[in-house]
């Protein structure tokens, strides 16, 4: 269909008035009636695809007797295309209506309203499935953000989603958004991990299940590498502790020949032994990821960089805290092993006369308590497993807490003026505690949550502050009191969460918490027991319940 320009006006002339013509004119040239979107409420996103694409869907307008025209539906269209730097726009123009300013208000609003409301957006899942056929046809990333002046981690949680059949169904019932079910596909292989991600779907807990598999992933895929290291050497790996068994014997209940108590150096044909791996919080080399002995490290350089370690031992900066897989060895033919079973086990298991001298003395007294004893020492050492479970998990569940926390105070304190009631809180924080803003690692923890390098940095932004960056320096004042109130909130701070009340802490982790939860930060569990909302044994028994779900 052929432009027209009238020379004369150097506007767009409608060639056919009855049907509507489609014209291309400087944006400029267009006039905007009133509008029934009273906000054209322009944003980046939509600027920047106008920008890239141009106008793809006409603008449609009215000509008047003068030849102008007078935009009725292509609001925001026409405003980006100004904005963006368009030359020219498609717009299908119509002559303007008959009757008199009523019957043509009514005609305009009508058309406006049903304009907007006709319309049907793509759902998540259709916008996901697009943008992964793009990809499939060779697009970058890159280059899909920009077509679709989308950010780079909406197009790659897109992406992520048009490759599981799972998330995509998901997001396509709308039981997950875009996000949550790009998360979703970080764990499809791990059992019972899509359950508890659905689970907490749609609600602000999702982000710390999201953590929390990601920390219980790091674990198994770390214990799962030890375990290859042990078949590799010709051990057997078992899953966990056996039973009491003859053909299965723990190496402290074994003697060697020569009745001594076995040790490791007794482990020397692998294919007699098997070993079950046990967890632990240990060191490591920051560079070369090797397990590190605690006695090996000069803790008096830990808070001094430039501090010089005793000799023969290393810097605190050069380990790192890690997770240690330490095994336990038990023997699947002591005969072949060259040992014996110890005389407890050999009663234990009936092996008593048969690899045992018989006629040994005998106390009927103590023969009668064993029994009792032996039930005590179950119990102990039962408390005592749950004891280092409970720890090792609730440790990573206060990692997992950290990560996500830290997040929400980064956005806070990007704002640009700190949330409502932010004084009040310095204020008391300050009152209660002088020492506040001195303690470990306090400087470097603000920085971080600042967005800044340095604690130097955070010195100088406050310093360069302009006059009239009140608001600003209101954010930095609370970054401070944040920074140094989450430097004390550890990884085990549920430990001895109702023995912060020393006296140089006057201001607990559980104010920190119950102040972040006041401003629409949600509580993990474990930061739940730190504000004493929960018990630790009961966020471990919640915790394993939904490990334990297949």
């Amino acid at each position: 269909m052929t432009d027209i320009i009238d020379p004369q006006t150097e506007h767009a002339v409608a060639e056919d008035t009855s049907a509507g013509t489609l014209v291309h004119v400087d944006p400029h040239a267009l006039i905007l009636e009133t509008n029934v979107r009273d906000d054209a409420a322009l944003d980046k996103q939509f600027v920047a695809s106008i920008q890239e694409h141009g106008v793809l869907i006409p603008i449609a307008a009215v000509q008047d007797n003068d030849g102008k025209l007078w935009v009725r539906a292509g609001q925001r269209r026409t405003l980006a295309a100004r904005e963006a730097g368009l030359a020219t726009v498609p717009v299908y123009v119509r002559a303007a209506g008959v009757g008199d300013d009523k019957t043509l208000l009514v005609e305009r609003v009508a058309e406006q309203i049903v304009e907007n409301d006709q319309r049907r957006q793509l759902t998540d899942a259709q916008r996901a499935r697009g943008i992964q056929q793009m990809i499939d046809a060779g697009a970058s990333i890159t280059k899909v953000s920009k077509k679709l002046s989308l950010g780079k981690d909406t197009v790659k949680a897109a992406a992520a989603v048009g490759k599981s059949d799972t998330a995509m169904r998901s997001l396509a019932e709308g039981q997950l958004s875009l996000e949550e079910a790009a998360a979703l596909t970080e764990f499809e292989e791990i059992p019972g991990a899509v359950s508890r991600l659905m689970q907490a779907a749609g609600s602000r807990r999702f982000e710390h299940v999201v953590s929390q598999l990601r920390q219980e992933k790091i674990t198994a895929e770390a214990e799962a590498k030890a375990a290859q290291q042990y078949l590799a050497a010709g051990f057997t790996v078992l899953d966990e502790q056996p039973p009491l068994d003859p053909e299965c014997v723990p190496l402290y209940r074994l003697r060697t020949a020569e009745d001594a108590q076995a040790d490791e150096s007794a482990v020397t044909d692998p294919s007699h032994w098997a070993v079950v791996l046990f967890e632990s919080e240990g060191l490591a080399d920051v560079e070369t990821g090797a397990v590190v002995n605690e006695d090996e490290v000069d803790w008096d350089t830990q808070d001094d960089p430039k501090a010089t370690p005793a000799a023969g031992l290393r810097h605190a900066s050069t380990v790192t805290e890690t997770i240690v897989f330490t095994p336990q060895y038990f023997c699947l033919d002591y005969r072949a092993a060259g040992m014996t079973p110890d005389e407890r086990f050999a009663r234990q298991t009936g092996l008593v006369g048969y690899d045992n001298p018989a006629g040994c003395p005998v106390d009927l007294d103590d023969e009668a308590r064993q029994p009792e004893r032996e039930r005590i020492a179950a119990e102990r050492a039962e408390a005592e497993k749950r004891e280092r479970r409970m720890v090792l998990a609730l440790n990573k569940l206060g990692v997992a807490a950290q990560g996500v926390r830290r997040e929400f105070v980064k956005k806070m304190l990007a704002r640009k003026t700190a949330p409502k009631g932010a004084a009040i809180f310095v204020a008391d924080c300050l009152a209660r505690d002088g020492y506040l803003l001195t303690g470990h690692n306090a400087a470097e923890t603000t920085a971080e949550l600042l967005g800044l390098d340095s604690a130097q940095s955070v010195s100088k932004v406050a310093a360069t502050l302009a006059a009239t960056a009140d608001a600003r320096a209101q954010v930095i004042t609370l970054g401070l009191v944040l920074g140094a109130l989450e430097s004390r909130t550890l990884k085990d701070s549920w430990r001895n969460a109702a023995t912060t009340n020393h006296w140089s802490h006057h201001v607990t982790g559980g104010d920190y918490l119950k102040w972040l939860a006041a401003n629409g930060y949600t509580l993990a569990p474990v930061e739940e027991v730190i504000a004493g909302d929960k018990t630790a044994d009961e966020v471990y028994d919640l915790h394993r319940a939904e490990v334990d779900q297949k």
